[in-house]
């Protein structure tokens, strides 16, 4: 090694080092709750372990609370995965932990999935706990209570119960994030339909549009109400014979250039049909060997 070399590397290793020393640490796992942030009084505590110890005996889902004061200038979603992989929650041969990790001064809060509980607590179930559940307690100061209540939900989910709250917090009302995805659901729906009807030729394109016009404005209305759902009828009334002629047209165009071989797989972007452990070890609470990829969600308040 060079004589410039080395002070370099030197260099590199000592800010490495420097580094290491100002991530914050990662907390001894002293329980389910784990209330370093004093945010949990002590009767809410019992009733939270209490529940999670039941969850675990039953399910073997193995879900943890962890509340900081600060995150020191950590990134969440790095601080939080590295928590749940050194704790090592939920069992090793099926990965069924789970963090809920809230950061007091920051304001911010996760909860971190582990593989296993992927299907059951779903990214989208994971927003809709903090969004729903957890944010308007803490805004309200009930910072016990928006806890209790998430691990309430988180279990449910574990035990196969439908225990989401209506979407805006039970308010009645659809907020902006519950319309758009009700408009995601039904595009998905009948977008697939609606596409085919518009690359049919003849008669059947225009017997689609007949069937397909009624669920354009039902559904939307049901789930919208009027006038915004009135919106997808009317545009799908007045841009089909549109989007049909000019479809019609492309397909017969690329018909003769293409001696009369040309499929409807071949039209608009090639779109086409097919297939296309843990518990108590040794006296004291631990992981049990779990693993963790970043699924869940991220949120504040």
């Amino acid at each position: 090694m060079s004589r410039l070399a080395r002070p370099a590397s030197l260099g590199l290793l000592l800010a490495l080092a420097a580094v290491l020393a100002a991530a914050l640490e990662v907390p001894f796992l002293a329980g389910r709750v784990n209330d370093l942030a004093g945010m949990i009084p002590a009767d809410a505590e019992g009733r939270i372990e209490a529940r999670l110890e039941r969850l675990e005996t039953e399910h073997g889902a193995q879900v943890v609370v962890l509340t900081i004061p600060s995150l020191e200038g950590e990134v969440l979603e790095d601080y939080s995965l590295r928590v749940a992989e050194t704790w090592q929650l939920g069992r090793a041969e099926f990965d069924d932990g789970a963090l809920l990790l809230i950061a007091r001064d920051d304001r911010k809060m996760r909860l971190e999935v582990g593989y296993g509980l992927e299907p059951s607590v779903t990214d989208l179930a994971s927003r809709r706990i903090l969004d729903d559940v957890v944010r308007p307690r803490f805004r309200r100061g009930d910072f016990a209570g928006g806890i209790e209540e998430a691990v309430e939900v988180i279990a449910g989910l574990v035990e196969g119960e439908d225990a989401l709250p209506p979407p805006g917090g039970g308010s009645g009302q659809t907020t902006p994030s519950g319309r758009i995805g009700g408009a995601f659901g039904f595009l998905l729906a009948v977008g697939f339909f609606s596409l085919m009807a518009i690359a049919s030729s003849g008669c059947i394109g225009w017997f689609l549009f007949a069937v397909l016009t009624p669920f354009w404005f039902v559904v939307p209305l049901t789930a919208w109400g009027a006038p915004l759902g009135l919106i997808p009828g009317v545009v799908w009334v007045i841009a089909f014979p549109f989007l049909w002629r000019r479809f019609s047209r492309l397909a017969a165009r690329g018909r003769s250039r293409g001696g009369g071989r040309w499929s409807s797989s071949s039209g608009w972007g090639g779109f086409s049909g097919g297939s296309s452990g843990g518990g108590f070890s040794g006296g004291g609470f631990s992981g049990g060997g779990g693993s963790f990829g970043g699924g869940g969600s991220s949120g504040g308040w």
